[in-house]
């Protein structure tokens, strides 16, 4: 969770002890969803992400009710192209869930789906609200400009942008994604998701 809140730099050793870590948890209570949803995040932050949706699949089979796992899963199939199955989890782990301090987590999955699917408006709409809500989520932040900037709301993907940069100075289109953002597992959902964040004014280097 470090590395994706941007804690904790994106090296390769500090991936490789993540999934360690989760894999002994995993191996210590093997029916926790919540184990198997935390070595699912570190799989797909390595890029592993069909292994990553079998443990979230293993997670929702041990507790159908359990929000997280279908939040999680939904960005999984949205960064694999399932736009419909992601929408269908994402809108599941929203009845699901509570107004809770990971509520931010669960629309955050919905935005990622809904871009993947063209609907840019629609992904503005709660890419605000997840912003709104959790204003120190870079990740959120990122789609929130590249989805204004897909709307033509060009003012708005700008001030998202220095949102962003006012956090994490280092971001730029050669560190953001793959890296800090994981990547659409398709070319060009991830060429047109750098082309957005461009628009808005993210740094080349």
């Amino acid at each position: 969770m470090g590395v994706a809140f941007g804690s904790l730099p994106r090296e390769p050793g500090q991936i490789e002890r993540a999934v360690e870590l989760a894999e002994a948890a995993v191996r210590a209570v093997p029916d926790d969803e919540i184990a198997r949803c935390i070595l699912s995040f570190a799989l797909e932050s390595s890029g592993r992400i069909d292994e990553a949706i079998a443990e979230c699949q293993h997670a929702i089979s041990l507790n159908p009710s359990y929000p997280t796992g279908h939040g999680d899963i939904s960005m999984l199939f949205a960064l694999r192209g399932q736009v419909s199955e992601a929408v269908r989890e994402a809108n599941e782990a929203i009845r699901l869930g509570t107004h809770d301090v990971i509520d931010f987590w669960r629309h955050h999955g919905l935005v990622v789906a809904l871009f993947a699917g063209g609907d840019d408006q629609r992904a503005l709409e709660v890419a605000r609200k997840v912003v709104r809500t959790k204003p120190g989520f870079v990740r959120g932040a990122l789609y929130w400009a590249a989805a204004a900037s897909a709307t033509g709301n060009n003012e708005e993907a700008s001030r998202a942008i220095h949102h962003c940069l006012s956090q994490l100075p280092h971001l730029n289109l050669g560190n953001v994604c793959p890296g800090f953002v994981p990547r659409y597992v398709k070319d060009h959902y991830h060429a047109r998701f750098l082309e957005m964040l461009s628009r808005a004014g993210l740094p080349a280097s």
